[in-house]
């Protein structure tokens, strides 16, 4: 005889289950949301802005976004680590929510395909964090996803628990069919989407060229070529090293990187010019280059430390005398700026800022700059650690905590302030605010600062910016850390 116990407990159970695939369904729908979230903060990255979680040295999304194990897979799937989180949140969706309106799948195979896809979720997880320890970086966006997957897994296998593996070939089949789809649906996204570029792959000037020519010489050259249709094609620079180097690397640029350098360029065409004042020292060149480079950094910056490698690459790959480098600072740190929200508590960040200022005019001064980039420091005694092999430690302090040395970094911060500084670094040329995306960096030091050259004839038409809602261009030109 059965008891109203026994009755009950069926109907709790099944009750439970439908909690459980209910709870899977919004974990699902999150989960997808969040990695198209990230999608759109990695294609901010690829275009040299800071995306948010990318903090500093330890918590850092784009070192991970940028690792081995994240461009292998976006280079031989065409679909980026964020795509494919979207894709299996597709599924993760899709899954639960069919049983929950049929509830007879799960019997067909529909609770092994979501015990498959949990399993595959769990693995994807544990391989991305797996190279997010191996690039040495935690990723706070991936935190985030691997807490979805995990609670999508547990509501998944524990709402599943009445059916089990039931036809396991029919769910491996039905999930795997439906990840396909969600792939296939994403992959021209995930191939218009910039691939990581470890290193800036530049042609080099001929050793015998020597010193370019920094004005038009057109007895010297080839003709120029006439005017073709686009907004960028124009005049060259008159010099056949100059121009013969540009057009080499325009012919390297993919097409999604060439519709990013015309986006860019059309910026840097509609940049007002500012007046930046003289440059106290100048880090790299002097005052007759045609190009001169202004930059405000922060020493833990991970894309003020990549500008820096950008720029050396850049002084190898180019005739001599084409620019030069005024070096400010910005540190991101309330400790000594105003301008900045958060506060440390020993100042690292300012005390590597003014630990810079005093390598202004050493020789060795750029190389001391890159060496405190790549050191990371997180801490006073990191920051003298880092520089320790160019300057006495005790020296080198004493300036640090001149009035001359901290009136140099109050002077920078004013300076920055006044074009609204939302991050760093903050670069412009010849006083033209500038995205510091190193192929528009190479190319603007060719052309002398100018957006218009034949080697730019091929370049796809601008994307329209998208606008704020007071009427201006909803970009700023500087995005970075947030303070």
């Amino acid at each position: 005889m059965s008891t109203t116990n026994d009755v009950a407990a069926p109907a709790t159970d099944a009750t439970q289950g439908r909690g459980l695939l209910g709870g899977a369904v919004a974990l699902g729908a999150v989960n997808a949301l969040w990695a198209l979230f990230q999608w759109a903060e990695l294609l901010l990255a690829r275009q040299g802005a800071t995306p948010f979680c990318s903090i500093n040295a330890t918590f850092n999304c784009a070192q991970v976004w940028d690792s081995s194990f994240a461009v292998a897979v976006h280079n031989a799937t065409r679909i980026p680590i964020a795509g494919w989180g979207l894709a299996w949140g597709i599924v993760a969706t899709a899954l639960p929510l069919v049983a929950l309106v049929d509830g007879g799948v799960l019997a067909r195979g529909g609770s092994s395909a979501m015990r498959f896809t949990a399993l595959a979720g769990l693995a994807s997880v544990a391989a991305l964090a797996a190279a997010s320890l191996a690039a040495g970086a935690l990723c706070i966006g991936c935190l985030g996803t691997y807490a979805l997957v995990a609670a999508w897994a547990f509501c998944a296998w524990r709402g599943t628990r009445s059916t089990g593996l039931a036809e396991p070939v029919r769910g491996a089949v039905g999930a795997g069919a439906l990840a396909a789809v969600s792939a296939l649906a994403l992959l021209y996204p995930g191939m218009s989407t910039p691939h990581a570029t470890t290193k800036l792959e530049l042609p080099k000037a001929d050793a015998s060229a020597g010193k370019a020519s920094t004005s038009p010489s057109p007895s010297t050259t080839e003709p120029a070529k006439p005017a073709m249709p686009g907004p960028f094609n124009g005049p060259s620079t008159g010099d056949a090293v100059r121009d013969d180097l540009l057009q080499r690397f325009m012919a390297t640029l993919d097409g999604p990187t060439k519709q990013a350098m015309s986006d860019l360029l059309a910026e840097y065409r509609d940049a007002k010019p500012a007046t930046v004042g003289q440059a106290r020292s100048l880090a790299v060149g002097d005052g007759n280059a045609p190009v001169r480079i202004t930059e405000w950094t922060d020493p833990m910056c991970p894309h003020c430390a990549m500008l820096h490698d950008v720029i050396g690459e850049i002084q190898k790959s180019v005739p001599a005398g084409l620019f030069s480098v005024d070096a400010r600072h910005f540190p991101l740190d309330a400790f000594c700026n105003a301008g900045v929200q958060r506060k440390s508590e020993d100042g690292a960040r300012c005390i590597g800022a003014l630990a810079s200022i005093c390598f202004e005019g050493d020789p060795r001064g750029f190389e001391a700059t890159g060496a405190l980039f790549a050191a990371h420091a997180s801490t006073t005694d990191a920051v003298y650690e880092a520089v320790k092999p160019f300057r006495d430690p005790a020296q080198l302090k004493k300036c640090v905590a001149s009035d001359a040395t901290k009136k140099k970094l109050q002077d920078d911060i004013a300076a920055a302030m006044q074009f609204n500084i939302e991050g760093t670094p903050l670069v412009l040329i010849n006083g033209r605010e500038v995205r510091p995306v190193p192929p528009l960096l190479y190319a603007l030091v060719l052309t002398g600062g100018a957006w218009q050259h034949p080697a730019f004839a091929d370049l796809p038409p601008p994307r329209p910016q998208p606008t704020a809602p007071d009427g201006h261009d909803g970009h700023d030109g500087h995005d970075g850390h947030a303070h």
